[in-house]
C-alpha cells in the first residue's frame, strides 16, 4: 500500500524535471537523415555561424526553473535538432522566470515558473577532409 502512495507523490516530481523542445521549420520540411545528439555542434550566441550553414528551424525549449538547468535545455535542443537532420545549433536566448512568477508557482496550483530558451538549428556543410582540410584547421582557416 505504501509503494503506490510513494509513486503518486514522486510522479509529479519526475514529470516536472523534464525539458520540452519544439521546432518551427523555417522553410519547407525536407527529409534529412537524423544526426546523433552528441554530433550536433553548439555555437554560443556570440559565435559567428559559418556562411555554409543553412538555417532549418527555430527550437524553443521549456522546463521548470527549479527542476532543470541550462545544460538540460541545451541537450534537449541538440536532441530535437538532430531529429530534424540538423548538425548544429546556435544558442540565442534564455529567459528565467521573474520573482513574482516563482512566488505564484509556489502558492497557486497550476502556475508554472518555466525557464525558456531559443535556439536556431542549422545544417552545416561537412568540414573539408584530407590533408588540405587538416592544414586549414591547424592554421585556423577552417570554415
Amino acid at each position: 500500500m505504501r509503494f503506490p502512495a510513494l509513486l503518486m507523490l514522486a510522479a509529479p516530481l519526475a514529470l516536472g524535471a523534464c525539458v520540452t523542445a519544439s521546432a518551427t521549420m523555417l522553410g519547407p520540411r525536407q527529409s534529412r537523415a537524423p544526426v546523433p545528439e552528441d554530433q550536433v555542434h553548439v555555437f554560443l550566441p556570440e559565435d559567428e555561424v559559418p556562411g555554409t550553414c543553412e538555417r532549418l528551424a527555430i527550437i524553443n525549449t521549456s522546463g521548470d526553473a527549479d527542476m532543470t538547468n541550462e545544460s538540460q535545455m541545451v541537450r534537449a535542443a541538440r536532441r530535437r535538432a538532430g531529429k530534424l537532420g540538423a548538425n548544429a545549433i546556435q544558442l540565442r536566448s534564455t529567459r528565467e522566470p521573474g520573482t513574482g512568477t516563482r512566488i505564484a508557482s509556489a502558492i497557486i496550483p497550476g502556475v508554472t515558473a518555466d525557464r525558456k530558451g531559443e535556439m536556431l538549428a542549422f545544417d552545416c556543410a561537412e568540414p573539408q577532409a584530407g590533408l588540405v582540410g587538416a592544414v586549414r584547421a591547424f592554421l585556423g582557416l577552417a570554415e
